[in-house]
């Protein structure tokens, strides 16, 4: 969203007794990643509840919420639409945060380590995402995705758009999606699915020619035959 990646915080021992405890490693990511060159996507982890910095000495420039990320966009001149949630909970923050600020949410609940394996939930993913900038009234704004890390189930689906909707290369798109996040994906057999999605779209046979292919092989109905069911 910026040329910067954003700072995260490092809680000293005694800050993680008040308040809420943050999720596991959050601490360690980037807030943002930038919004990637080519695309409408622009990941980051999951936003926090205020309830989660009360009573922690953190200072409130890196007290990262939906209304500190959204300050962040306008301060890029940037402007989110659409956010896709892929968390497996809902207890980070309100969504009804996101409607206060005009942005439409989604929720997909993708349990950790196995978005890979949930072709329902890729092209719900695929189909949400399409129809948001397919809509002329969308024009320019962003797409929002996040998981808990901002990093895996984010990354995965965001380069399954890439490959399936765009034609990147799986190559490409891991590539350009590290270089955007700020972090490498670190589940590697996300990545070889990834590699393994281009070959299936690489392979497939265009609708058009299967069509033509099926009318082709179809017996023909001579004039005056019965067909019986």
């Amino acid at each position: 969203m910026s040329n910067n990646h954003y700072n995260y915080y490092r809680p000293r021992p005694h800050d993680r007794l008040p308040g809420k405890r943050f999720p596991d490693r959050w601490n360690i990511y980037d807030n943002v990643g930038r919004d990637i060159e080519g695309t409408r996507f622009v990941p980051f982890k999951t936003p926090l509840d205020s309830s989660f910095f009360d009573g922690k000495n953190m200072p409130e420039e890196l007290q990262f919420g939906v209304k500190s990320l959204m300050n962040m966009a306008k301060q890029a001149n940037k402007q989110i639409g659409l956010v896709v949630d892929l968390t497996n909970t809902d207890r980070y923050y309100k969504k009804t945060e996101w409607a206060d600020h005009g942005v439409k949410y989604l929720k997909l609940n993708c349990p950790g380590h196995e978005v890979n394996e949930r072709e329902d939930l890729v092209q719900d993913f695929i189909k949400a995402v399409k129809e948001f900038v397919e809509d002329p009234e969308n024009e320019g704004k962003l797409v929002g995705v996040h998981c808990t890390h901002g990093l895996n189930r984010t990354g995965y689906l965001i380069c399954r758009y890439m490959i399936d909707v765009d034609g990147y290369t799986a190559a490409d798109a891991i590539s350009m999606f590290e270089y955007y996040r700020g972090h490498p994906m670190e589940r590697e057999h996300y990545k070889v699915s990834l590699y393994e999605a281009e070959v299936r779209k690489r392979t497939a046979k265009p609708s058009g020619e299967i069509q033509e292919k099926n009318e082709k092989e179809a017996p023909r109905k001579e004039s005056g035959d019965v067909v019986s069911n």
